[in-house]
């Protein structure tokens, strides 16, 4: 790191660094943030990290897997919200009973039954299954050889992404009006097995113009916030992290309740201007941090 990127150890000393590879996070996660950082393009430092202390990055790896906690649970949130909210559709529907409509959306994505089947093993499903699903076990494969079940059951034993497979197949069965934004749910799912799988959300906020292209709603929604300009809407929506967490907010304003609405904003605006802005004085010289950070706080407070 020292010799040959050029990463220096003036803040955390490199025993201090060594003892934190070993003790706290290993190398390759810790690394992977070094690409919010230039190089040097020419002279004897040519390849090598401008400004760039190892205390850096194990900031922004502590300050990622500190707003990954927060984020999983709004994901979680806004997953459940919608649970209910179907839930509630079919009880309230005079045509529907609760099980026709799961009999006929398993049989029209037979792949969805057959990953059923395969968790009927599970410890956290299983006996859920094995209640409300007659399972053949004898061959290799298990298969389902009978339903009774209800949909407040399936909904407890779906992926996000079958759920919301569930949930548009219900709508468009019974013609209603679907509440449903998949072009910002999907980023939400996106972002809860992110959070989910401990992946790094910050490991490179710079601008990727082109890549990715933030839908109408979310622009439009970030544009009614006086404090963002048009200019760095369009950076910061490029940065597909910051994207799905602005998505993110966007869904848990429209469907979850006001008191759990609350709570996860009042958490997320004491990160932000708490333990986000603790050693900010680390990334002043770093544009795509610095401005990131500046960003983020314009759309909790105004959100709030």
């Amino acid at each position: 790191m020292r010799d040959e990127k050029g990463i220096t150890f003036n803040i955390m000393s490199e025993s201090d660094a060594e003892k934190y590879l070993r003790e706290s996070n290993n190398y390759l996660r810790t690394a992977a943030y070094r690409k919010n950082f230039s190089k040097h393009s020419s002279g004897e430092q040519e390849g090598k990290y401008i400004d760039l202390d190892f205390a850096y990055l194990a900031e922004l790896s502590s300050l990622d897997m500190h707003l990954r906690e927060i984020l999983f649970d709004m994901c979680v949130d806004v997953e459940h919200a919608l649970k209910v909210s179907l839930v509630t559709a079919i009880e309230d529907n005079p045509q529907e009973n609760g099980y026709n409509i799961v009999t006929k959306f398993l049989a029209a994505y037979p792949h969805i039954e057959s990953g059923i089947a395969y968790k009927s093993g599970s410890a956290f499903t299983g006996g859920l299954i094995d209640k409300y699903f007659s399972i053949d076990k004898s061959s290799g494969s298990p298969k389902v050889t009978n339903i009774d079940c209800p949909a407040w059951v399936l909904t407890e034993l779906l992926s996000f992404a079958d759920f919301v497979c569930f949930y548009n197949y219900y709508y468009s069965s019974y013609g209603q009006q679907n509440q449903l934004k998949y072009n910002i749910i999907n980023p939400v799912r996106n972002l809860r097995n992110a959070c989910g799988h401990n992946t790094c959300l910050l490991l490179d906020l710079r601008p990727q113009i082109g890549t990715t292209k933030p839908n109408t709603t979310i622009s439009k929604y970030l544009s009614t916030i006086p404090s963002i300009g048009k200019r760095e809407r369009q950076k910061k929506l490029s940065c597909r992290p910051i994207f799905e967490i602005c998505c993110l907010i966007y869904a848990h304003n429209i469907y979850v309740s006001k008191s759990v609405r609350t709570r996860q904003f009042n958490r997320l605006k004491d990160f932000i201007h708490g333990r986000m802005v603790k050693n900010s004085s680390y990334f002043k010289n770093n544009l795509s941090i610095s401005t990131t950070m500046d960003f983020l706080t314009k759309l909790i407070d105004a959100t709030i």
